[in-house]
């Protein structure tokens, strides 16, 4: 994949680049989105990580894993309360659908 040819280059800035337009070509990909947050957390740019982490949720609101990365960057941050609520909110979402 290119965007990954760029980070390995330490060009995350034209990883970003790349996967922003497979958004645009095919808007529906959660894990699109998801590295898309990785990589702007990655270069502190936190709005577009936690708006990257929103939209996978709204391609996909059954992954827990966007609530997993906002938990860590809350926690790493001091902020408990926020982290605490992601979690529950992730494991609640990796229990399964009662019959």
């Amino acid at each position: 994949m290119e965007a990954w040819r760029h980070v390995d280059a330490g060009a995350v800035g034209d990883a970003i680049i790349v996967l922003e337009r497979a958004v645009e070509e095919c808007q529906d990909n959660a894990e699109v989105t998801k590295l898309l947050a990785k990589l702007n957390l990655r270069i502190d740019e936190v709005r577009a990580f936690q708006n990257w982490c929103h939209e996978s949720l709204r391609i996909d609101s059954r992954d827990p894993e966007p609530h997993e990365m906002l938990a860590d960057y809350f926690e790493a941050r001091g902020r408990q309360e926020e982290a605490e609520e992601e979690r529950r909110v992730a494991a609640a979402l990796r229990q399964p659908a009662s019959a």
